[in-house]
């Protein structure tokens, strides 16, 4: 199937259009004059659309805010607001990072990437007029979740790696593991830290699949720890709340492993994924590790801290936390997308800076200053 050549091919279509990453391909698309119908949980949050609604008369395309339950994908949620689309750009899962829908369950999350994802590529097949899809799977379907694997010993991944892929026929066979001191059954889709990982890898293999028999593309980006810079409060949460955590004067690691911190941009992946609809190099099963640029975006805890130290010299950066030696993983370069699309990065310095900067600018975070 051919790429979208631009915005004169039709409407597109962004879910989970609120987030993080979401809310950043919106604006990278309205930018570049598409036509973008953006589809949130809860279109009546301000706290969640105001951000997106400003978007409309600051760049040459547009943006409509409409109500979405990821949830309901299966019974044909989004048949309608595919319509016409040339191209749909698959965000939305369900993290568990938002109080206002509940407590993390794993099921829920395995549910929200799997189950969800299928009713989305559904109702693209009904739509008729979607060349491409554009999922945002995860770097968890690249290394998996925790130390281990490929990881050790400095390995560096690559695109085409695949977390706890293998010959199996089914999901519970390919995820079922045997615990290593009781000799019992576990089924990781019930692990919270698991669940998230393996409903990415089944999402992934499964809308390739299923691409190939609709006559559309997917192409899939796997972004490791994204920071860049927030456009609301309610993206504070997971790696942009440890570094609001570290210039709050604590540590920002607590209850979390030492590793690499393994840093991408949310504004290259915004582009990255515009670039992947209209590439005439990328194609059904094109897979792209959104992660560091080079060595100088895989930093140690201790590099981090520095840094942050350095680019905020006026406040009290993690306290006096010093941190002790990490894991040397993740390593994982999105040297691919750089060569096949033509991504030019943001050092890592200006993204934790704009990452610091926004925390403070939004009043997310009060800052310890000195």
């Amino acid at each position: 199937m051919p790429p979208i050549s631009g915005p004169a091919d039709g409407p597109v279509a962004v879910t989970g259009a609120s987030g993080y990453i979401g809310s950043h391909v919106v604006k990278n698309l309205v930018e570049h004059g598409y036509t973008v119908r953006a589809t949130v949980r809860d279109a009546t949050r301000e706290d969640k659309t105001s951000y997106l609604l400003a978007m409309n008369g600051k760049g040459e395309g547009s943006v409509e805010i409409i109500a979405c339950d990821l949830f309901k994908a299966h019974e044909g949620e989004y048949d309608d607001v595919f319509k016409g689309c040339s191209a749909v750009f698959h965000v939305a899962a369900d993290l568990g990072t938002d109080p206002a829908y509940g407590e993390r369950d794993p099921q829920r999350t395995f549910d929200g990437c799997m189950t969800a994802t299928k009713g989305v590529l559904d109702s693209c097949a009904k739509a008729g007029t979607v060349k491409r899809v554009v999922y945002t799977s995860s770097s968890a379907a690249v290394m998996g979740l925790g130390p281990g694997g490929k990881g050790g010993g400095g390995y560096e991944y690559q695109d085409d790696d695949w977390a706890g892929a293998g010959p199996y026929e089914t999901i519970e066979d390919r995820w079922t593991v045997t615990h290593r001191k009781t000799g019992e059954p576990r089924k990781l889709w019930l692990l919270e830290r698991q669940a998230y990982a393996m409903g990415k890898v089944e999402a992934e293999q499964y809308a390739y699949a299923f691409a190939e028999k609709n006559d559309f593309d997917v192409c899939s980006v796997c972004p490791c720890h994204v920071l860049g810079p927030l456009m609301a409060k309610a993206h504070n949460t997971t790696w942009q709340k440890r570094i609001g955590q570290m210039l709050m004067g604590e540590t920002g690691h607590e209850g979390r492993r030492h590793s690499l911190w393994n840093i991408i941009d949310v504004r290259d992946i915004a582009e990255s994924q515009r670039l992947m609809a209209e590439s005439d190099v990328a194609k059904n099963r094109s897979r792209y590790l959104l992660t560091a640029t080079d060595e100088s975006g895989e930093l140690t805890v201790q590099e981090l801290v520095d840094t942050m130290r350095d680019l905020f010299p006026d406040i009290n950066v993690a306290g006096g936390y010093e941190p002790e030696d990490c894991l040397d993983e993740p390593h994982a370069k999105c040297t691919k997308a750089i060569r096949e699309l033509g991504l030019k990065t943001h050092s890592v310095r200006d993204t934790l800076k704009a990452t610091g900067d926004s925390l403070i600018n939004l009043g997310a975070i009060q800052p310890a200053m000195k």
